[in-house]
């Protein structure tokens, strides 16, 4: 698969495939998290999307290759949140 260099830290969260193998939804993660980062992660993906499909192609053995699109997954900041506040709950007891 290809090298991307990305300017910051970018992780693969998980990944939804459609049922028919067709369609593949990467759900990434960007740190530091914020808007314009992850909007600068999400139009560098883009740019480079033919060849990251590409690579994806020339890599899989199977008869359909899903076609990819990347979302940013915002889990990981919610579960902090609900953590601080669960904790701020303790705190006030």
């Amino acid at each position: 698969m290809q090298h991307l260099e990305l300017p910051f830290l970018t992780t693969i969260t998980r990944v939804e495939v459609s049922e028919d193998l067709k369609y593949a939804k990467v759900w990434i993660s960007v740190l530091p998290a914020g808007e314009e980062n992850e909007k600068q992660i999400l139009a560098t993906l883009k740019e480079n999307i033919y060849d990251l499909q590409g690579g994806l192609n020339r890599k899989m053995e199977t008869k359909i290759t899903p076609r990819i699109s990347f979302a940013v997954d915002h889990s990981g900041e919610y579960a902090s949140h609900i953590s601080d506040l669960i904790k701020k709950t303790h705190e006030e007891e």
